[in-house]
């Protein structure tokens, strides 16, 4: 008995963090909820500010906009295997941000109205036929704050709490310019207001704050100093 015990303790210490990947379906399932209630039909507050008039459509963003879904998953994929509470920091600050935006958008329902008419674009191509094809499957409203770009910082935070991936420079750059670039892309296919980026740098930021700094349980625990004693 007293070794099953020690087993099972065992396995939950090196495999226990993984109960973190729950936040994903729970979010999912919670957000598709919303975006069925909360769609193109239901009267929201228009994000738009006239910054949005001064930047261009160009669809060859899309392919920055969903290299988004990897960037969040093989960081997600490494910390697992190699860095539980880096993990558990990772999925926290997903878990607070992303459910507390879906709170939001219950609240104060927003949208934007920024979409291009693809069909009189102009051209065609592998990109626009794509953002047509999402414009279909995903409404214009839950944006403000854009997930994709609290997404992006969530990979930024979480390259540079993790001691392997910042010791070569070319990673955290890397991956911050990545989420730029991803950050850009929601704007320039029109998937989102600039106004949506303004809202989600602070708002990752403050929450950066409270999920990484503030909870000690989260934290890497200090290696005792080692003192001589005189004998």
């Amino acid at each position: 008995m007293k070794k099953n015990a020690l087993n099972r303790h065992a396995l939950w210490r090196k495999y226990g963090h993984w109960l973190y990947t729950l936040v994903l379906p729970i979010y999912l399932a919670a957000f598709f909820i919303q975006e069925g209630i909360i769609d193109e039909t239901f009267p929201y507050m228009v994000s738009y500010i006239p910054l949005d008039d001064c930047i261009p459509f160009c669809e060859w963003f899309y392919l920055f906009y969903v290299l988004w879904y990897p960037f969040m998953g093989v960081l997600g994929l490494y910390l697992a295997f190699t860095d539980a509470i880096g993990y558990k920091r990772y999925m926290t600050f997903i878990g607070v941000s992303f459910f507390t935006a879906i709170a939001l958008f219950a609240l104060f329902p927003n949208g934007q109205n920024l979409r291009v008419d693809i069909a009189t674009l102009g051209r065609d191509n592998f990109c626009t036929r794509a953002i047509a094809a999402l414009y279909q499957t995903d409404t214009n409203t839950n944006v403000c704050p854009s997930l994709h770009v609290v997404g992006s910082m969530a990979v930024v935070f979480g390259v540079f709490h993790n001691t392997t991936l910042r010791r070569t420079i070319w990673l955290p750059a890397g991956a911050t310019l990545l989420a730029l670039l991803i950050t850009a892309s929601t704007v320039f296919i029109k998937q989102h207001s600039i106004l949506d980026v303004f809202v989600a740098i602070p708002y990752a930021l403050i929450l950066y704050v409270a999920v990484y700094w503030m909870p000690s349980w989260l934290r890497v625990p200090r290696t005792p100093s080692v003192t001589t004693e005189n004998t």
